[in-house]
């Protein structure tokens, strides 16, 4: 029998929101790393006579376009309020990520999944204002 704190943390239920700001944060994440590489090997470069007096520069990569393609599950979850007396429904959408823990543990028909996609783009950072 599966563990069912281990199975909870396979099925991952999460907010839509949540989801999508993780990929977001990873892809950031994996950006900033190729960052520091570029600048840690032209400071390699800079400190080595020879490698600096041929003017040699370190290369930068970046991500111009990255694509996400996710399948879920999605599951709309109501919450109601009172305010003022009244009740106030307010509803949040939940995803799973479609993996054979959710399939399995819920008997999960995999032709119900929402296909969810995303395009993340880099842009050139905002001008500033003050600038003439």
């Amino acid at each position: 029998m599966p563990d069912p704190q281990k199975v909870i943390k396979d099925i991952l239920l999460d907010p839509l929101e949540k989801v999508l700001f993780h990929a977001g944060r990873g892809i950031a994440s994996a950006q900033m790393e190729l960052d520091k590489n570029s600048l840690a090997t032209q400071v390699l470069i800079d400190n080595d006579e020879d490698l600096s007096r041929l003017g040699i520069r370190a290369p930068w990569y970046h991500f111009p376009e990255t694509n996400l393609e996710l399948r879920m599950a999605l599951s709309i979850h109501e919450f109601v309020q009172k305010k003022q007396g009244k009740d106030i429904a307010t509803y949040k959408i939940y995803a799973a990520p479609m993996n054979a823990a959710y399939k399995n543990s819920f008997n999960y028909d995999v032709a119900g999944t929402s296909l969810i996609r995303a395009k993340i783009v880099s842009i050139p950072p905002p001008m500033d204002v003050g600038q003439t």
